[in-house]
């Protein structure tokens, strides 16, 4: 078993118990890995987390348990394609994998988006212009949107909240960042921007360039 962390330390699990390194300066990657084309990390790890590194040898990989006083996450990794360094200074996590491959980055960021929803709030900007559009929001933070059809048209929200800014903007956010984009995009979807009119709903400080009207050839 390994303990790393905040304190940067590690323990062997052996009958000695001695102190394998007791700075992470002496933590250093093998020169031969470098030359080696892989794949790097950086994971930062928020001041209200610590984590704790096991090494299961008979399985050969290393469990990474990140904690905080409310969560905890889980993630088991190959120790025979994983070389990792802890920086102090910055509290940032170095993981090097010594093959290449676009899984790791999928992967990785994923894991990063669900790390970081525990401590950080993702949220939306809205706009939308047009005669005759109007929003509503009832007590159940629905929306009923008027986008000029015969009928009105309504949203659900049921893991995000939402503001109006104003009578033309409005501001999405929660923790679940999926949920945020799909929100987002099932808002828009109710009424495309137009290119020619440049009417619609659209993401704030989206650059939209609009399209100039057709002569006709009779004129």
């Amino acid at each position: 078993m390994m303990w790393y962390g905040l304190n940067s330390r590690i323990f062997n699990n052996s009958k000695k118990k001695k102190s394998l390194y007791s700075n992470t300066k002496n933590w250093k990657f093998n020169k031969k890995i470098l030359s080696y084309p892989n794949f790097r990390f950086l994971f930062f790890i928020p001041q209200a987390w610590n984590f704790i590194i096991f090494q299961n040898k008979s399985v050969n990989n290393f469990i990474f348990y990140f904690f905080s006083s409310n969560y905890y996450l889980v993630l088991p990794l190959q120790s025979n394609f994983i070389r990792f360094n802890y920086d102090r200074m910055t509290n940032t996590l170095n993981l090097s994998f010594l093959f290449k491959n676009n899984f790791y980055g999928l992967f990785f960021n994923f894991f990063k988006n669900i790390f970081y929803s525990f401590t950080s709030v993702f949220f939306k900007k809205l706009k939308f212009k047009g005669k005759g559009y109007y929003i509503y929001k009832n007590k159940r933070n629905s929306i009923a949107l008027q986008f000029g059809y015969s009928h009105l048209l309504y949203l659900y929200s049921f893991f995000i909240s939402i503001k109006f800014l104003s009578k033309t903007s409005v501001f999405l956010f929660g923790l679940n960042k999926s949920e945020i984009i799909n929100y987002s995009k099932q808002f828009i979807n109710v009424r495309p921007i137009n290119i020619f009119t440049l009417k619609g709903v659209r993401f704030a400080r989206q650059i939209i360039y609009r399209k100039t009207g057709k002569i006709s050839t009779y004129r």
